[in-house]
């Protein structure tokens, strides 16, 4: 399984390529703002001393630091999820297309633990990369604020940022899991759409639930199917996440003990797990998967 996993990542270097280039876009920026290059030139480059210094109360700071860590955590969180969606889908068509599908099945591993890899790949290894990536960029944009606010006169920035940086990692760490167990029929779906097209993946994932919509709406005047798909798409969040935690994670006293209540506020995994939707998804995202086995079992043509 591990070899199988490497297989995925070298194949489809996108997974960790377009963080990486994210995460530079975001040192960047930090740099920019920084140094203020945009407004004054290179050659001109000076701190704004005053506002450091205006700014230099521990709890504001730590708020600020939350903040912008929290955006840049929910940034790679989306983009991760457009790279996971288009992995996912070309997954299985790609290997029929290329004709290497018929090397792979030269090989002693069965149709379930390839299918299983691509998937395991799309739920556990790339959203790991991508919180990796986050930490990296996380700690890099700290540094440069906190070094400037020590040039400015207050080390604040340099404090208060791993308490900010741990309480973003975990919220991003818990939202990726839990999107996608929220999503898993979606991707279970992407799979089989990837194992059964000949040509057209992204016509054949889309077109069968909007004629869905279509045929549901004309026929009994419902949209049952239309609410079950956006709910599906909207990623649980309103189950995984409560907002009455979204003051409290960055107004909490001082210390490392205090993360874990403002999270659990924030955090609602009990809510998640209870809900009949989230179960009934998992349902049917093993059935998706059933089929794309059977179909990758029996079909090695482009």
């Amino acid at each position: 399984m591990m070899t199988l996993l490497r297989r995925e990542l070298v194949e489809h270097p996108a997974s960790w390529m377009v963080p990486a280039v994210l995460g530079a876009l975001f040192v960047v920026a930090a740099l920019f703002a920084v140094f203020g290059i945009a407004r004054v030139g290179i050659d001109e480059i000076q701190f704004d001393s005053d506002l450091m210094a205006e700014a230099a109360d521990p709890m504001q700071i730590r708020a600020v630091l939350t903040v912008m860590f929290l955006s840049i955590a929910t940034l790679f969180s989306g983009v991760i999820s457009v790279i996971i969606a288009f992995y996912l889908l070309d997954a299985l068509y790609a290997e029929r297309k290329d004709r290497s599908i018929l090397f792979w099945k030269s090989l002693p591993v069965s149709d379930l633990k390839t299918v299983g890899s691509k998937y395991l790949t799309g739920f556990l290894v790339m959203p790991l990369q991508a919180l990796a990536m986050f930490l990296a960029t996380a700690v890099l944009v700290w540094l440069i604020a906190g070094l400037a606010g020590a040039v400015a006169g207050t080390g604040q920035f340099l404090l208060q940022g791993p308490l900010a940086l741990l309480q973003a990692a975990i919220v991003m760490a818990y939202g990726l899991i839990a999107f996608g167990l929220w999503l898993a029929p979606v991707h279970a779906w992407l799979l089989l759409v990837s194992a059964f097209a000949r040509r057209a993946v992204l016509a054949w994932a889309v077109l069968p639930p909007l004629l869905a919509i279509v045929a549901e709406k004309v026929l009994f005047d419902t949209k049952y199917f239309a609410f079950l798909l956006g709910q599906r798409l909207s990623g649980g969040m309103e189950l995984a996440f409560s907002g009455e935690g979204s003051a409290a994670i960055v107004a909490e006293d001082e210390g490392f003990s205090a993360v874990f209540p403002a999270l659990s506020d924030l955090m609602t995994p009990g809510r998640l797990l209870a809900a009949p939707e989230l179960w009934g998804g998992l349902v049917v995202a093993a059935v998706f998967l059933a089929g794309a086995v059977w179909l990758r079992r029996w079909r090695d043509d482009s």
